[in-house]
């Protein structure tokens, strides 16, 4: 996110992500986990956080299950403080705030390969920067700029879902 998000844009992007989602859930699952890593935020926007929460509200109060936050700063933790009331009581319920080890405990829980799963930047060992690299090492460098490549996440939502599937057998 740039330092002054385009905070349509922004909410838009994370719409259409969540929407790709939803599309690829296995039969039978009807809710979803939303996951930030924050550990590197820019100063909290109050017109992207409060956007997001109306989008969540409107779009999806029985889809989403829960969203977490982690690593959380003291600054993020004083916004959603003067956030959270805001919201309707069963989406406030939702948003958790966690610290590092928190959300490895609870990764491990939900994710499909356990611990296998948890990415680096969150003190796990899947490395999700080979599917999106920091410019300065991706492949593409140079001949394009390739930040983020939706169809292979979709491609990828859809081999995990057949995955999970199988595994159901």
């Amino acid at each position: 996110m740039p330092w002054y998000p385009d905070v349509d844009a922004q909410c838009n992007a994370l719409i259409t992500l969540a929407d790709a989602g939803i599309r690829a859930m296995p039969e039978g699952v009807t809710d979803f986990i939303c996951i930030s890593d924050s550990s590197y935020p820019p100063p909290p926007n109050p017109t992207f956080l409060i956007k997001l929460l109306k989008a969540l509200v409107k779009g999806y109060p029985d889809r989403l299950n829960a969203l977490w936050s982690a690593p959380v700063s003291s600054v993020i933790q004083f916004v959603m403080n003067l956030l959270l009331p805001l919201m309707p009581g069963r989406l406030a319920s939702k948003v958790v705030l966690l610290n590092l080890d928190g959300v490895r405990d609870k990764l491990k829980d939900i994710l499909m390969n356990g611990e296998e799963d948890i990415p680096t930047f969150f003190g796990g060992s899947c490395q999700h920067d080979k599917f999106y690299p920091e410019e300065s090492s991706a492949e593409n460098r140079g001949k394009g700029s390739l930040k983020f490549d939706y169809f292979g996440m979709v491609d990828r939502l859809v081999q995990a879902r057949k995955e999970f599937e199988a595994s159901k057998k």
